[in-house]
């Protein structure tokens, strides 16, 4: 209903402004403002998203449906196609009664339940650590809730060869005929057939069992309990045992004692996100006061030395140097778990945390690295678009061609377009060079504060490329190459002849780092610093970003220097 309100608000505020305006109803993909499959004026429609002159229903991108979370078993109604997919979901055009995952069943949780999809249930179960126990045959949810009364738990008492005895249970499970909701006064009736009482524990003086109260410990969900001698659970473990049997009568976890993080070997109340479930003492000493049960600890201590809450997970890995990969590490019960993103990289590993009483909680996951448009970004909030895309934003270099366009640079002279940097081994003289390739190279050199026009646009995360074999790595890595000409005047009246000679000669002779010299100090050129060895790796640092291209270290830390080639004044050269 909010949403419908929503969407009328904003039909009448554009009828208005039609009626001004006499400007035609688009359908924004998205508006300048943020807003998702809005009816506007085209001028209110972000131009980096569809948009068409037509009501919003009309539209493919815009078409509402049902959005489904298959991670967290939610379903969404009335939901655009895009906003869904954007979001990670899975769009069905059916409305939500008729989408097969969105239909809704009682999931039943211990002594609680919710109305929620099979999915959902799932979910909720490893959430609180319980079996999953979801029942499709209970259609709406004052029945589901009607069913989780049923799970009450207590003392379900009854007689048999003249003893009194007792099964702690739920009232469900305990079919009594007789319900007791309070146990008030130190009589009580003994009823023929089975009674139950609500919220006591088996025990309890009052009910008279041949049950004995706290004779063992032992594990339940997670947590460790007090058991009588009957076998039936009693409350959290405390070594302050008339605490923690509460006169008989059941207790919550955190009012025994305080979530135990596995510090505390005397406070059964162990809690999955601290790091602490369950386990057996296997100790000789150090051990829990009474019983063979305590909270485990279960962090786990990470590759750099970092210890790590159970069930929080982390990536490693994940550089740009070629057989390099992402991964996720997640610690299960003390053991460091390893799973791997997609190969080649063409899967990324984001982190996140969650905050909790003792500090953050990370989370992990792989997600696809999206790095196929970037270079064609031309400025850098498109680049820098992570709705969109995985990119980042470099600065330009001096007579840098990307996918066969000259980019601009500040300060840029003599440097010109070529459409085939690989069909010859030299450009105009004096000077030229050229890099291309396909391998990798790796270079840091990000500038935060380029101009926005000023710059490339390459992967974030370089993807991995079979620079092996014939196929794309070559057409991706040939993406990139740069030509740079440096200029110096002849001006013979001013005596330049022998320094001009000398220039030449360094060059012949292959001393680059001369003739940089010669250039720069005594010729006064242009461009000079393209005969230097950071010109080539600041290009080689823009060929190594697209994927595996360029001179490269691998994973191994081994150099390869076959991915490029650079031409000086007609001779093959190398940087190192």
């Amino acid at each position: 209903m909010k949403k419908l309100m929503v969407l009328m608000l904003g039909l009448f505020l554009f009828s208005l402004a039609s009626a001004a305006n006499s400007e035609p109803s688009y359908c924004c993909e998205r508006t300048t403002s943020g807003a998702w499959c809005a009816n506007d004026v085209e001028s209110a429609c972000d131009a980096s998203y569809n948009a068409a002159p037509t009501s919003c229903e009309s539209t493919s991108y815009c078409r509402l449906g049902t959005c489904y979370d298959s991670d967290e078993g939610i379903c969404m109604g009335n939901t655009p196609q895009k906003v869904c997919n954007d979001n990670g979901g899975t769009w069905d055009p059916r409305p939500t009664e008729e989408v097969p995952q969105c239909q809704l069943g009682c999931c039943v949780l211990t002594d609680q339940a919710a109305f929620v999809s099979l999915t959902r249930c799932k979910k909720l179960s490893t959430f609180f650590g319980v079996e999953n126990d979801y029942r499709t045959n209970i259609f709406d949810e004052v029945s589901c809730i009607a069913e989780a009364q049923s799970q009450d738990v207590g003392a379900c008492v009854y007689e048999s060869d003249f003893e009194r005895l007792c099964d702690f249970t739920t009232r469900g499970e305990c079919g009594a005929g007789n319900v007791v909701e309070s146990l008030v006064g130190d009589n009580v009736e003994i009823n023929s057939g089975k009674t139950f009482y609500k919220d006591v524990l088996c025990s309890a003086d009052e009910l008279a069992t041949s049950c004995a109260r706290q004779t063992t410990t032992g594990c339940y969900q997670g947590d460790v309990l007090w058991m009588d001698s009957c076998d039936n659970r009693e409350n959290v473990y405390s070594n302050d045992r008339d605490r923690s049997w509460n006169n008989g009568r059941v207790s919550a976890a955190d009012d025994v004692c305080v979530a135990n993080d596995g510090s505390n070997v005397d406070c059964g109340n162990c809690d999955y996100m601290l790091g602490s479930r369950c386990a057996e003492f296997e100790g000789l000493a150090g051990g829990p006061a009474y019983g063979d049960n305590y909270c485990q600890r279960t962090q786990c201590v990470d590759s750099d030395g970092n210890d790590r809450i159970n069930g929080e997970s982390w990536c490693v890995g994940g550089g740009d140097d070629v057989g390099d990969r992402a991964y996720r590490e997640l610690c299960v019960d003390g053991e460091v778990k390893v799973e791997a993103c997609g190969d080649y990289r063409s899967e990324s590993c984001i982190e996140g945390s969650v905050q909790t009483s003792s500090g953050d909680f990370g989370t992990a996951a792989c997600r696809v690295n999206r790095w196929q448009d970037c270079v064609f970004q031309a400025e850098k909030g498109d680049c820098l678009n992570i709705d969109r895309r995985d990119c980042k934003w470099m600065p330009s270099v001096l007579g840098m061609i990307l996918s066969g366009v000259q980019v601009e640079t500040s300060g840029t002279s003599g440097t010109s377009g070529f459409s085939n940097p690989t069909s010859g081994n030299s450009f105009n003289n004096p000077t030229a060079s050229l890099i291309t390739g396909n391998a990798i190279f790796d270079s840091n050199k990000v500038e935060e504060e380029a101009d926005d026009f000023n710059g490339v646009c390459v992967p974030n995360y370089a993807p991995g490329l079979n620079f092996w074999e014939e196929g794309s790595a070559n057409a991706i890595c040939g993406q990139a190459a740069a030509k740079c000409t440096v200029e110096i005047e002849l001006n013979l009246l001013e005596g330049l002849t022998d320094k001009i000679s000398d220039f030449e000669d360094a060059l012949k002779d292959e001393d680059y780092d001369e003739a940089y010299t010669l250039c720069k100090d005594n010729l006064e050129g242009e461009n000079c610093e393209c005969l230097t060895d950071d010109w080539a790796r600041d290009v080689n640092g823009i060929c190594g970003a697209l994927g595996d291209c360029g001179g490269a270290m691998n994973y191994n830390n081994d150099y390869n220097n076959d991915g490029y080639k650079l031409v000086i004044n007609g001779k093959e050269a190398f940087f190192e």
